[in-house]
C-alpha cells in the first residue's frame, strides 16, 4: 500500500485537493482519497511530492507506425498540410530498424506519463510493441484510397489488418481517414462495418483552409495536390457545404466520433455536430497543429463550451516529441486565459471517456486505476503550468 501527497491532487471530478493524500493498494487501485482541508498529516510512509499530482494521460490521437520519421520532414519548408500530404507520400519509408524506433516511442510515451493512445494505423507495424505494452492500445484502422473503383481493395487490405488486430486480443475497428480522401463508396462500407457494435470512429477534420473550400466550392490547394496525385474526386460527395457539414452525416451518430485536429473549425461548426450527436469528442493537437499549418483552433471558443474536448500527439512525422504535457503547455502558452482544471480534463477525463476507458481511467477516483502522474516546476500560485513544467 502507498501513502502519496503533494501540493494539490487534481482529481477531474472535484476541486483541486490542497495537501490531499491518495492511498494505492499493491495494484495501484486508488482505495482512499483523504482531504485533508490543507493541512500537511503526519502519517507513517506518508510520500510528499512538490507539485500536483493529476490522472494518467490519454493520447486520443497518434501515428505510432510513423515514429521512424523525426526530422524527416522540415517544417519551415511546409506551407500547410497540401504540401505535407505531398511530402509525407514521397518520403515515407519502412526502416530495418522501424520496431526498435516504434519500441523507443511508445516507451516515451510511457516515460510522459500516457497511459492509453487512440492510434492510428495503415499497417501492421506497431502491432507486435502494441501487444507487449502496458498502455491501453485503441487502434484506428485507417482507410483511404483514390477512387471507388480501389474501394474494395482497400476495404480488404483493412479487414486484413482488422483480422491480425483480433488474432493478437488487441482493441481497434476501420475508421475513415478523412472527408477528402474516403470516396463515397468506400464511406458506405466503413458506416456498414458491423453495424450491431457501438464503436470508437476517429476521423481528421478540417486540419487545413483548403478542407472547406474543397466541399463548398471544389477548388482550391487540397483539391488541386489530390488531383495532381491521382485522385478521382468526383467519386466523393461535396454538396456546397463546408467539410464537417458534407461528412459528419456519413458516420453513425451512436458511435463515439473523434473529430481530430479542428483547426479550421468554427462555432457554427460546433454547434452544428454538436446538434448531430451527444457522442462527438473535438481531438487537438496543436503542437502538429504549429508544424504543419502554423496556426492554432479557436481553443477559446472550443473551452468556453461545455463539450468534450481531447488531447492528441499525433506523429513524429509532424512532432518533436509525444507528450501531452508539452501539448498543454503549448495551449496555455497561446491561451493562458483557460484554466488548467479545464485542460486536464480534457487531457485525462474525455479522453478516457472517447476511448470507453472511463470505467478505471481519467480521474482520480476510489475504485479506479487511473495511472497517477506528478507535474513539477508548477505554478502553485495561480494552478498553472510553466515552461519549466515537468
Amino acid at each position: 500500500m502507498r501513502k502519496i501527497s503533494a501540493n494539490y491532487i487534481f482529481t477531474c471530478n472535484s476541486k483541486p485537493l490542497k495537501n490531499g493524500i491518495i492511498v494505492l493498494d499493491d495494484n495501484n487501485y486508488i482505495i482512499d482519497i483523504i482531504d485533508t482541508k490543507g493541512k500537511i498529516e503526519e502519517i507513517e510512509g506518508l510520500e510528499y511530492y512538490n507539485g500536483v499530482i493529476v490522472p494518467g494521460f490519454i493520447n486520443a490521437h497518434c501515428h505510432l507506425e510513423l515514429s521512424h520519421m523525426k526530422g524527416a520532414i522540415d517544417n519551415t519548408k511546409i506551407n500547410g498540410l497540401p504540401e505535407f500530404v505531398e511530402t509525407i507520400i514521397a518520403t515515407r519509408s519502412f526502416p530495418e530498424n522501424l520496431q526498435d524506433k516504434i519500441q523507443k516511442a511508445e516507451s516515451e510515451m510511457k516515460k510522459g506519463g500516457i497511459i492509453a493512445v487512440g492510434d492510428i494505423s495503415n499497417t501492421q507495424d506497431s502491432y507486435a510493441v502494441k501487444k507487449n505494452s502496458s498502455i491501453h492500445f485503441e487502434t484506428f484502422i485507417e482507410l483511404f484510397t483514390i477512387s471507388n473503383e480501389q474501394a474494395q481493395q482497400n476495404f480488404d487490405n483493412g479487414l486484413a489488418n482488422y483480422k491480425k488486430l483480433q488474432e493478437l486480443k488487441l482493441n481497434g475497428t476501420l475508421v475513415p481517414h478523412a472527408p477528402y480522401s474516403v470516396p463515397n463508396k468506400l464511406h458506405e462500407m466503413i458506416k456498414a462495418f458491423e453495424p450491431e457494435k457501438t464503436k470508437i470512429i476517429s476521423i481528421h477534420n478540417q486540419e487545413t483552409k483548403s478542407e472547406n473550400e474543397f466541399f463548398l466550392s471544389q477548388k482550391g490547394t487540397l483539391w488541386d495536390t489530390l488531383t495532381k496525385i491521382g485522385f478521382k474526386l468526383n467519386d466523393i460527395k461535396t454538396e456546397n457545404k463546408n467539410s464537417i457539414q458534407t461528412h459528419l452525416p456519413n458516420l453513425n451518430k451512436k458511435d463515439n466520433l473523434l473529430l481530430i485536429h479542428n483547426t479550421y473549425t468554427s462555432e457554427n461548426d460546433i454547434d452544428f455536430a454538436e446538434n448531430y450527436s451527444d457522442n462527438i469528442y473535438w481531438v487537438f493537437c496543436p503542437l502538429s497543429n504549429l508544424y504543419i499549418e502554423k496556426t492554432l483552433p479557436d481553443f477559446k471558443t472550443f473551452f468556453s463550451k461545455n463539450i468534450k474536448t481531447c488531447i492528441g500527439t499525433d506523429s513524429y512525422a509532424s512532432n518533436t516529441e509525444l507528450s501531452i504535457l508539452s501539448e498543454l503547455k503549448s495551449i496555455t502558452e497561446n491561451f493562458p486565459e483557460i484554466e488548467f482544471e479545464k485542460l486536464l480534463k480534457s487531457a485525462c477525463y474525455y479522453g478516457a471517456k472517447a476511448l470507453k476507458i472511463d470505467n478505471y481511467a481519467g480521474q482520480i477516483k476510489i475504485g479506479m486505476k487511473p495511472g497517477v502522474n506528478l507535474i513539477e516546476n508548477f505554478d502553485l500560485k495561480n494552478l498553472k503550468l510553466k515552461k519549466e513544467s515537468t
